[in-house]
């Protein structure tokens, strides 16, 4: 059996949090979360993580930064980007390891975005 793939969340709003990695959970993924990008960024010098899904507008470094600064940790890592105060894709999007999701977003958004940049997940 192999060993799941692990997802890390970084919001600044428990609810998005507790949400999403509940969905993640139900998908047998190893769901690691962070209420901010400091903590996400220490969790990540400790392991590695395949999906990094992020706000983008979040206190201490906006979550394209952070993208920037965990693809620099672990660079096979993939990316999807969440938010609710920006309408466009951040420039970094343009990767096709990188997918933005406009907040709100309904469950079956983030799954086919789970499988695009995870398809065996």
């Amino acid at each position: 059996m192999s060993q799941p793939r692990t997802v890390l969340i970084v919001d600044d709003d428990p609810q998005i949090l507790r949400l999403v990695e509940k969905m993640l959970v139900a998908r047998k993924l190893s769901v690691l979360v962070a209420p901010r990008p400091s903590a996400a960024l220490e969790i990540c010098r400790r392991q590695p993580v395949d999906l990094l899904i992020s706000d983008i507008a979040m206190p201490e470094m906006n979550g394209v930064k952070l993208a920037e600064r965990i693809l620099k940790l672990h660079p096979e890592a993939q990316i999807l980007l969440i938010s609710g105060a920006v309408k466009d894709a951040p420039v970094l999007s343009q990767s096709r390891r990188v997918r933005f999701l406009r907040k709100p977003f309904f469950p079956a958004d983030l799954i086919e975005c789970l499988h695009e940049l995870l398809p065996e997940a």
